[in-house]
C-alpha cells in the first residue's frame, strides 16, 4: 500500500504563537526564561518604543551552531523537558515546551539573533529571519532563517543577544508590570554588590532599560513586590550588648522592645527580618505558590559580612537558629524571653525558614571576638558568634509571642458581650399602684421611669463602648463600662426615697405600704451600689495600665471584699495563701476579672448545699506555681471539665426556684477566665479537691 506524508503550512507559526503564548509580555518572558536556562547570571531587557524595538542580551553560556540547528531551529523541541536541570549551573529548566522562537515571532516582524558559545569565545553566530517571509514559504520545513559566522583573533564575550524590530503591540504600563510578574521570582532576593560571593545558582540579575522612565519604575516596583508583601518585620540594632528591636505590622506603628545579650561579646550588628503570610490572595498579582516556590528556595535569615554574603547562611539545610528544630520538637516555650513576656504555647507562632527573609549584617574586621572560618563561608563557633544567634532568636520568638498575644486579644472580641438588666423598681410601684393615690402614684411613677430609664440609656451606651475597649470586654460584664454613670443615678431615686417620706398618708394600711414600697427600694439601691463597687478599678485609669507582680494575698482579700455582698455571709479563707507568693506580672483589672468570676461561680455551686465555704490556698511543685480556689458546692466530673470553659457551656445543677431569682450565668464567666488566664501566662483547670472539699479550681504559672 502506498504512502503519504504530513505537510505543515508554516502559517502555523503565527497560529501558534498566538494561541500558545496569548500576551505579548508572556512572550518576552519567555525569552528572559530562555537566558535564565541558559546559565545566565545576568539578563538586560532594552525596550524602545519609538524605534519599534527590544534587545534581550544575557551573558549565558550561548549556542555553538548544532545546538542553534537542533534546539532554536526546531519547533516544539523536548530537550529541555529532557535535561531538567541546566548544563552548569544545574538550575531547574524553566521552559520544556519550545516555545521561544514562537514567542518570538508573536512579538515583532524581525529578529537578529547573536550568539557566542562558551566552548568557542573567538567566534559568533548571527541569525535573521523575517517571519512574513517564513509564513509565506508554504511549508513549514520551507521556511529558513538568513545566518553567518564572525570570526575573531580577540575572543567574544560569551552569552546571546536577540533584537526584536518592527513591533506588532503597543507597549504600555500594564504590560511592563505583566512582564515583570511573569519573571519576578527567576531574581533572587540578594542586593547588588554582593553577586561574587554568591552561590552562582542563585544569581540572576534582570535588568530592564527604557527612555520611557515610568516603564523602568513599573518594572521594579513589581520586580521588587514580593520583599514587599511581609505581614511583619523585625528591624534591630545592636549597641554593646543593648539591642533596640522595632515589630512592624504593615499598617501599625512599630512596638519598641529593648533587651540585653547577656555576656556579650558583641560590639555592633543590625538586622531586618520580613515575616510572610503566604495565603489567600496576594498583592501585585503575586501567585500564592510562585511566592512559597520562591521562599523554599530563598527564604531564612542569611549573614552578610562587610556586606558580602556568607552562603552558609539562609541555606535552608543549615538551621542556623534552630527554628526547623523547635517546629520539629513541637516546642511552645522561649528559653530566651523574661518569663514577665512568656504565654502558654506562645512559641507555635514561630515562623518557619521557609515564611521569613532576613538580612543580618556584621562585621568581622570590626570585631575582634567575631571571627569568620579560613572558607570565607561562615562564622567561627564562640561566644560572640552565640550572642549574634541569641539575638536574632529572641526577636523571632519576641514576635512569636507577640503574635499569641494578638490572637488572644482577637479571641476576646469575639466573645458578645450583652448588657445585663437593672433591676426595675417600676415594677415594684405597679405592684402598689391601686393603694397609693393617683397624684402620688403618678408623680413617683414618673420619677422612677425617668431615673431607670436614664440608667438604661446610659446601660447601652457604654455596652457599644466595652465592645471596642479590650481589657474590659475580657472581663465579660457589661455593667463595667457604665459604673461610674450608673452612680451619678442613685441620687435621683434617693430624691424619690425623700419624696415618700414627706408624704402625707392618713390611711393606715396604705401608710404601711408606702413604707414597705420605700423600704424596698432602698434595699435594691443599697445592694445596686454595692454590685457597682464591684467595679471600682475600672474607675481608675492607673490600675488598667499599671501591671506588675502583686502580692497573691493582698489582692485576693481585696477582691474577697469586693464580692462579699454577693457571696451572701459565705465565708472565704485565704488564710492558707503563701504571704510571700507573687502573682504573674498583670493589672488589677485582669486579677479582679478572674477572681470575681471564680469566687462568684463557686457561690453558684453552693446554693442548694448545706455546708458553704470557699477556701483559697497556695501550693508549689518544682518551678511550678498554683492557687486552689475550692469550695463545697456542686462536684464536677473531671473528664467533662474542659467543656466547662467553652463559651455558653453551663454545668451547675441549681434548682428551678433558684434559677428564677436569677443566680447562675450565661456560660461566659470561665470562657473569659480562661482567655485572661492565657493572656498573662497562667493555666487554668478543674483538678481533684482536697479532702473535704468538693471542686477545685486551679490557677497555674511557671517560675523561671
Amino acid at each position: 500500500m502506498p504512502t503519504i506524508k504530513f505537510t505543515v503550512d508554516s502559517a502555523l507559526l503565527a497560529e501558534l504563537g498566538e494561541r500558545l503564548v496569548g500576551k505579548p509580555y508572556i512572550a518576552l518572558a519567555e525569552l528572559v526564561k530562555n537566558s535564565y536556562d541558559a546559565d545566565a547570571t545576568k539578563a538586560k531587557i532594552e525596550l524602545n518604543t519609538k524605534k519599534r524595538q527590544i534587545i534581550v542580551a544575557d551573558n549565558g553560556h550561548g549556542m555553538d551552531f548544532n545546538e542553534f540547528e537542533s534546539f532554536w531551529m526546531r519547533i516544539g523541541s523536548t530537550h529541555k523537558e529532557k535535561m531538567r536541570f541546566s548544563r552548569n549551573l544545574e538550575r531547574s529548566m524553566t521552559g520544556s515546551k519550545g516555545v521561544g522562537r514562537l514567542a518570538v515571532q508573536y512579538l515583532a516582524k524581525e529578529i537578529s539573533l547573536a550568539t557566542v558559545s562558551e566552548y568557542d569565545l573567538k567566534k559568533r553566530l548571527n541569525a535573521h529571519v523575517e517571519w512574513e517571509k517564513a509564513i509565506k514559504a508554504g511549508d513549514l520545513t520551507e521556511a529558513t532563517a538568513e545566518y553567518d559566522f564572525e570570526l575573531s583573533d580577540k575572543p567574544f564575550k560569551k552569552g546571546t543577544r536577540i533584537i526584536l524590530r518592527k513591533l506588532k503591540h503597543s507597549w504600555d504600563s500594564d504590560f511592563i508590570e505583566g512582564l515583570a510578574r511573569e519573571i519576578w521570582w527567576l531574581k533572587p532576593p540578594f542586593r547588588s554588590g554582593v553577586m561574587a560571593q554568591e552561590d552562582p545558582e542563585k544569581i540572576f540579575e534582570i535588568e530592564f532599560i527604557s527612555p520611557v522612565k515610568e516603564y523602568v519604575e513599573t518594572f521594579n516596583k513589581q520586580m521588587e513586590a514580593i520583599l514587599n508583601i511581609w505581614y511583619a518585620r523585625l528591624v534591630g540594632k545592636n549597641e554593646k550588648g543593648n539591642v533596640t528591636l522595632a515589630l512592624e505590622y504593615v499598617g501599625e506603628e512599630p512596638i519598641i522592645q529593648n533587651f540585653t545579650i547577656p555576656n556579650c561579646r558583641l560590639d555592633d550588628g543590625d538586622f531586618e527580618i520580613r515575616i510572610y503570610h503566604l495565603f489567600h490572595r496576594q498583592p501585585f498579582g503575586i501567585k500564592v505558590q510562585e511566592a512559597r516556590d520562591y521562599f523554599d528556595k530563598f527564604g531564612g535569615v542569611h549573614v552578610y559580612d562587610g556586606g558580602f554574603h556568607l552562603p552558609y547562611y539562609g541555606n535552608q539545610e543549615n538551621d542556623w537558629l534552630g527554628i526547623e528544630f523547635d517546629h520539629s520538637h513541637r516546642l511552645t516555650l522561649s528559653k530566651l524571653l523574661p518569663s514577665d513576656m512568656k504565654i502558654p504555647q506562645g512559641l507555635q507562632f514561630l515562623p518557619t525558614l521557609s515564611r521569613i527573609f532576613g538580612v543580618v549584617n556584621v562585621d568581622t574586621s570590626k570585631e575582634p571576638k567575631l571571627e569568620i572560618l579560613i572558607t570565607r563561608d561562615r562564622l567561627q563557633e564562640s561566644v560572640a558568634f552565640r550572642n549574634l544567634r541569641f539575638m536574632i532568636r529572641w526577636a523571632l520568638d519576641y514576635y512569636s509571642f507577640e503574635e499569641k498575644r494578638r490572637s488572644l486579644e482577637e479571641e476576646i472580641t469575639k466573645v458578645e458581650v450583652k448588657p445585663s438588666k437593672v433591676v426595675s423598681v417600676e415594677e415594684v410601684l405597679t405592684k402598689y399602684e391601686s393603694e397609693i393615690p393617683e397624684k402620688t402614684f403618678e408623680a413617683l411613677s414618673t420619677d422612677v421611669k425617668n431615673a431607670v430609664t436614664e440608667i438604661e440609656t446610659e446601660n447601652e451606651a457604654t455596652v457599644k463602648q466595652v465592645s471596642l475597649i479590650g481589657p474590659l470586654a475580657t472581663a465579660g460584664i457589661s455593667s463595667v463600662a457604665y459604673q461610674h454613670e450608673v452612680g451619678q443615678q442613685f441620687s435621683a431615686i434617693e430624691g424619690i426615697i425623700k419624696d415618700m417620706e414627706n408624704l402625707t398618708v392618713r390611711d393606715k394600711k396604705l401608710r404601711i405600704k408606702l413604707n414597705d414600697l420605700k423600704e424596698r427600694i432602698s434595699s435594691w439601691v443599697e445592694r445596686t451600689r454595692a454590685t457597682n463597687a464591684l467595679f471600682s478599678y475600672f474607675t481608675d485609669a492607673e490600675n488598667i495600665k499599671r501591671r506588675e507582680r502583686f502580692p497573691a494575698k493582698r489582692i485576693v482579700d481585696e477582691i474577697k471584699k469586693q464580692v462579699q455582698i454577693l457571696l451572701k455571709g459565705i465565708p472565704v479563707n485565704t488564710d492558707r495563701i503563701d504571704k510571700q507568693l507573687l502573682l504573674p506580672k498583670a493589672s488589677l483589672i485582669e486579677w479582679s476579672s478572674i477572681f470575681q468570676n471564680v469566687f462568684l461561680n463557686a457561690f453558684n455551686a453552693m446554693v442548694d448545699s448545706k455546708a458553704k465555704i470557699i477556701d483559697v490556698s497556695s501550693r508549689v511543685e518544682n518551678s511550678v506555681h498554683e492557687i486552689l480556689v475550692q469550695n463545697t458546692g456542686v462536684p464536677i466530673d473531671l473528664n467533662e471539665a474542659p467543656k466547662y470553659f467553652e463559651p455558653f457551656e453551663r454545668k451547675s445543677i441549681i434548682s428551678p426556684e433558684r434559677k428564677s431569682l436569677g443566680y447562675g450565668g450565661t456560660g461566659l464567666g470561665l470562657t473569659i477566665v480562661r482567655l485572661i488566664a492565657r493572656s498573662i501566662g497562667c493555666q487554668v483547670s478543674f483538678v481533684k479537691p482536697e479532702k473535704g472539699f468538693k471542686t477545685a479550681f486551679s490557677i497555674k504559672w511557671r517560675e523561671y
